[in-house]
């Protein structure tokens, strides 16, 4: 059984990352998508029960432009009970990249709502 410490490759430097804390670095607050716009990231964090209503925040690390923000940029907006339910049926965790699109609008008691769609990578 090997006792040594690993050593890293030459002209490596560790890195550390960022922890879950958006205060930690910074990330630009973005609305959601209208439709036919889609943002399109790596997912970073996902904070559940946030604000007034309870709603979870998501943090993105944009891999297209989205906006005003280019690619590389880190983001987060609210999410909403479908894009909640579409990452926790298809198991969507930290690290993976996503899209969330406006697909359309509907209709509740005589007000148009967003409807979104939630697109994995293959």
């Amino acid at each position: 059984m090997a006792t040594e410490e690993a050593q890293p490759p030459e002209g490596f430097t560790k890195a550390t990352a960022p922890s879950t804390n958006s205060d930690d670095y910074d990330t630009e607050w973005v609305e959601r998508p209208e439709v036919g716009e889609i943002v399109q990231g790596t997912l970073l964090d996902m904070k559940p029960e946030c604000g007034d209503y309870d709603t979870t925040i998501l943090e993105l690390r944009l891999s297209a432009p989205y906006g005003d923000h280019d690619e590389g940029d880190l983001v987060c907006f609210w999410s909403t009970n479908g894009i909640d339910a579409a990452l926790e049926e298809n198991d969507v965790a930290r690290g993976e990249e996503i899209a969330v699109a406006c697909e359309g609008t509907f209709e509740i008691d005589g007000e148009d709502r967003r409807e979104f769609a939630l697109y994995t990578r293959d």
